[in-house]
């Protein structure tokens, strides 16, 4: 998600009402004026503005060995400094995943030879629940993050969910900038003392200033992958993610043979997510996760060499 000189306008504004600092910015707006903008150009000449070229999904998806081996450099620097290599525990990574109110994947079922269409009955368009998951090298998470869609908070919403578990109301259910403020606000209260590092995906509401103070208060450095690299750089996706999807299913199907006629909403959500949680997030599923994207153990070479694919212009 590159920066838009809007973006940094915007940034530049709440870094001077949060600081205090004398300005003439728009409030209405909520921006830096274009000549504050102009003036931040000329002060930093190692800057210029581009017009980003536009990428399909499909090229997104292809790995850059150039810039994947640049990410090792920088991380390297941040690995020494915090010591991670012996203190694995410092070592953080958080990611959103969303999880239907249905059946994530098409079922095995047993059928009669020769019979090509069987049905299984299950919602198509359910509501969506978001969950912030986030784990640490040492193969410990903390307590998730959950976000329900709506603007209320119920009483029985955080019921039968795993001990400290943060509950939200998101108005399109989904995380935002304040939302991921919060999130900051709770790892800060489960991780280890001291510094740590937080690797997480460019997804444009993690950028903001606001998130950026949250973490410093809490000292917890940020670090961000490079874009439409997660699918292999990011140890969530790599194993947790895949199981969370695998015993979800699982306990879906157990809810729906049990109870054919009831649908899986918000209050009957929070048991079957437990089981889930608790199956999914084991310490050597969380490990794996870490060694397959070279994290830790730190090994650059970790990434597979068919999983580069040339970018043609």
């Amino acid at each position: 998600m590159p920066l838009t000189p809007q973006v940094v306008r915007t940034q530049a504004y709440k870094f001077c009402e949060k600081q205090g600092i004398d300005n003439n910015f728009n409030k209405k707006t909520g921006r830096a004026g274009r000549d504050w903008f102009n003036m931040f150009m000329k002060r930093n000449p190692n800057i210029s503005i581009r017009k980003a070229q536009l990428m399909n999904p499909a090229r997104a998806q292809k790995l850059n060995k150039l810039i994947v081996q640049h990410r090792f450099q920088e991380i390297k620097k941040l690995f020494d400094e915090l010591d991670i290599p012996n203190h694995p525990e410092r070592l953080y990574n958080i990611d959103e995943k969303g999880c239907r109110l249905t059946i994530h994947h098409q079922q095995k079922v047993l059928a009669e030879k020769g019979n090509r269409r069987v049905h299984m009955v299950a919602q198509e368009h359910a509501e969506n629940v978001t969950i912030a998951v986030c784990v640490s090298a040492a193969g410990n998470s903390i307590p998730p993050m959950i976000l329900y869609k709506g603007i209320r908070l119920k009483q029985e919403f955080p019921d039968n969910l795993p001990p400290g578990t943060l509950v939200k109301m998101a108005p399109k259910g989904s995380m935002t900038s304040s939302l991921f403020v919060s999130f900051i606000e709770h790892l800060g209260k489960f991780k280890t003392p001291g510094k740590c590092l937080l690797i997480f995906d460019g997804a444009s509401c993690h950028l903001d200033y606001d998130i950026v103070d949250a973490a410093e208060k809490y000292e917890i450095i940020l670090y961000c992958l490079p874009s439409n690299t997660t699918h292999e750089l990011q140890p969530l996706d790599k194993s947790v993610n895949k199981s969370f999807e695998n015993y979800w299913d699982q306990e879906v199907v157990k809810f729906m043979y049990h109870n054919p006629t009831k649908k899986i909403n918000k209050a009957r959500f929070n048991p079957i997510f437990t089981k889930v949680w608790a199956k999914s997030l084991t310490p050597e599923n969380i490990i794996n996760g870490f060694r397959a994207t070279g994290l830790f153990p730190f090994d650059p070479n970790a990434i597979p060499e068919e999983a580069y694919l040339l970018l043609t212009y």
